[in-house]
Parts: structure tokens; sequence; C-alpha cells
């Protein structure tokens, strides 16, 4: 399998006669709803959506992982925390 370098990639795209090249990861990004660049830290209705699950679900997750952190009445999760305790449930 050939690994891209997804920051240097183009992709040749067609349109109403005209060829343009834009980035891979802007194509995947808006053409096929594939998150490339994430954050370290979001809000619990980002993360469940980007893992594909429940907002009760995520939330329970990233606070089994110890992954929250709350400043006033904002509560952030951090991604790298939580993407650790995930491969604990790789099978």
């Amino acid at each position: 399998m050939k690994k891209y370098n997804i920051a240097e990639e183009m992709v040749e795209c067609h349109y109403d006669g005209a060829i343009v090249n834009i980035p891979i990861s802007l194509f995947l990004s808006m053409a096929m709803g594939v998150p490339i660049q994430r954050r370290r830290f979001v809000r619990y209705k980002e993360g469940a959506k980007m893992y594909g699950m429940c907002m009760n679900e995520f939330i329970q997750l990233a606070r089994d992982a110890e992954a929250t952190y709350k400043r006033n009445q904002t509560v952030l999760v951090n991604m790298e925390i939580l993407d650790k305790y995930m491969e604990y449930f790789h099978e």
C-alpha cells in the first residue's frame, strides 16, 4: 500500500471544462468528508461526531480516559489522550 504525504500531494479536478490542481487534503475533506487536520482539543459534540457515536457515550469515554479539561462552563477533550486510551481496546 502506498503511503501519501498529504501535505504535498495534489489531485487533478475537472469542472466545467477547467482543470484545477488542489491539495489532496482539501479534496478529501470537502468531497469525501474525511477529516485530515485534527485539533488537539475538541468539545463533546465535535468529538462524538469524529468517533461516530452518540454524545453521551463519547462523554463517558472521555471521562474514563481522563481526557477532559474544564474551565468555567467549557469542557474540552484532549484527543491525543483519548486516542491512546482507545488503543487499549484494540483487538
